[in-house]
């Protein structure tokens, strides 16, 4: 086995980096979805919080406050509302207000699919499973990306290609929650044998943590 010729200092500096960059990762992955649900969810909270104050005639708090009430209390209606559904009444409530949406014009149309993809993510049964782990030319011919094959194509696109197409999910990098539904020629398709799990640790990493079986072998082998 070759020895390492990197200066200690080198070595040193490398060996940290190692145990602070995924601590850095996580944090930036922490504070964007952050940024995500106070603009979002937490904001709206607090102007509410702020709004009902006014209107009891009483001055609202300093904004660090509202927003850490207001956070303080999303995160208790989102663990109450699991604890109540771990009940049975909870759940044939929730079952209930369900089958009503889905009598909703267009919320219909949009909720169960929705549902699909987060209880793909954070469900506990993962109902949703993508068929498997391709690889496909995007952005441009040359240039491969990862995706989940998810089914059939729409059928006007077929017409138009006279090709036989898939949909696929192209996760963005380093939030995999997040992507782009493309319609691609099935024949474009490179099938892999990554696991969803394998290839989810892929993207997050920016490509580093490559599952070790699928590394090619360092160029100057088996030549």
């Amino acid at each position: 086995m070759a020895k390492s010729n990197s200066h200690p200092i080198t070595r040193t500096f490398l060996r940290g980096l190692a145990i602070l960059l995924p601590l850095g990762l996580t944090a930036f992955i922490l504070v964007w979805l952050w940024q995500v649900l106070s603009e979002a969810i937490v904001g709206g909270v607090a102007e509410l919080l702020d709004s009902g104050l006014k209107l009891l005639g009483l001055e609202p708090f300093p904004a660090w406050a509202s927003a850490a009430l207001a956070a303080v209390g999303v995160l208790l209606v989102v663990f109450v509302s699991g604890l109540w559904l771990s009940g049975v009444i909870g759940r044939s409530i929730h079952g209930a207000f369900e089958r009503l949406l889905s009598r909703v014009p267009l919320v219909g149309a949009i909720y169960p699919h929705i549902k699909q993809i987060t209880e793909f993510f954070f469900g506990e049964k993962k109902k949703v499973k993508f068929e498997r782990v391709v690889v496909i030319p995007y952005p441009r011919q040359g240039l491969y990306s990862l995706a989940f094959l998810t089914g059939n194509s729409l059928k006007v696109l077929e017409e138009a290609t006279g090709k036989e197409m898939v949909s696929v999910f192209l996760p963005s990098s380093p939030m995999p929650v997040t992507g782009y539904t493309l319609f691609v020629p099935a024949e474009d398709i490179i099938s892999t044998d990554l696991t969803v799990e394998e290839a989810f640790r892929t993207v997050v990493s920016g490509g580093v943590l490559v599952p070790p079986k699928h590394r090619p072998p360092p160029r100057g082998e088996g030549e």
